[in-house]
């Protein structure tokens, strides 16, 4: 099995990957709980990659958007120390078993590419043999120097993607690397690690000429966090393309 990857964006320092609405007449409205640890809140529209930035109202609880055109959402929170996300993952041909050298293909490729994170989660993915839709979380935690030379001292660097790879023949692509959120944290305080809850009744909202209202989200009745499906941490001193570690 031969793997390669194509990378179509580079690594973002500044949230400008978000979509501006299309000034449709629909939107979106939810309340959240805790408001006060909801950081952001990201509207997806999955099957052609768009992501919004919702507006968080911490007076109301609320989260909302306006002008959406008709179709399908999913909503990505993140709160201080949690994602809740309600992702749309399937392809549009749809899930079937994926063999394990295609699995150890994806997770290949997902390592091999952004060497400039070293350390990675994926977390989520659904997919067939020719199409995959993934959910990666990407750290730096090693020395990062500013564009004027100045190291970053303590910081950590995140970013999540939503990602799709396809196969050809024996080759597995990066087709599209979607950020959703990027953030740079202190290392050691609130939020170094993540704790990740797949949420389906986050996903799939029907938007048609109107504002949509969803029910009430309280991140606090979650039950235990969804494990990653397999992550990997350079060594120091390693190469990127060191083997992934499936975790215990």
């Amino acid at each position: 099995m031969h793997f390669a990857f194509c990378l179509l964006s580079s690594p973002s320092f500044a949230e400008k990957f978000h979509d501006t609405p299309p000034g449709g007449p629909g939107g979106l409205r939810i309340a959240v709980q805790p408001i006060a640890d909801l950081e952001e809140a990201i509207v997806v529209e999955a099957t052609e990659y768009k992501t919004y930035l919702a507006e968080i109202d911490r007076g109301s609880g609320t989260v909302s958007l306006r002008g959406l055109s008709p179709g399908r959402y999913d909503l990505v929170l993140k709160f201080k120390d949690k994602v809740c996300e309600g992702l749309t993952l399937v392809p549009p041909d749809g899930v079937q078993p994926i063999p394990k050298a295609s699995r150890d293909g994806i997770k290949e490729v997902t390592w091999m590419s952004e060497d400039y994170f070293n350390e990675k989660h994926l977390i989520r993915s659904a997919g067939n043999p020719g199409t995959v839709k993934l959910l990666v979380e990407q750290v730096r935690d090693k020395k990062t120097f500013e564009p004027d030379g100045t190291v970053l001292q303590g910081i950590l660097i995140r970013r999540l993607d939503l990602c799709e790879l396809r196969r050809t023949r024996d080759i597995w692509q990066v087709r599209i690397n979607r950020h959703l959120f990027r953030e740079e944290r202190k290392i050691g305080g609130p939020g170094t690690r993540l704790d990740f809850y797949h949420v389906p009744a986050l996903g799939g909202a029907r938007v048609g000429d109107e504002v949509v209202t969803l029910p009430v989200f309280d991140a606090a009745k979650l039950k235990a966090p969804r494990p990653a499906e397999a992550s990997y941490r350079e060594k120091p001193g390693g190469s990127p393309k060191t083997k992934p570690k499936r975790k215990p």
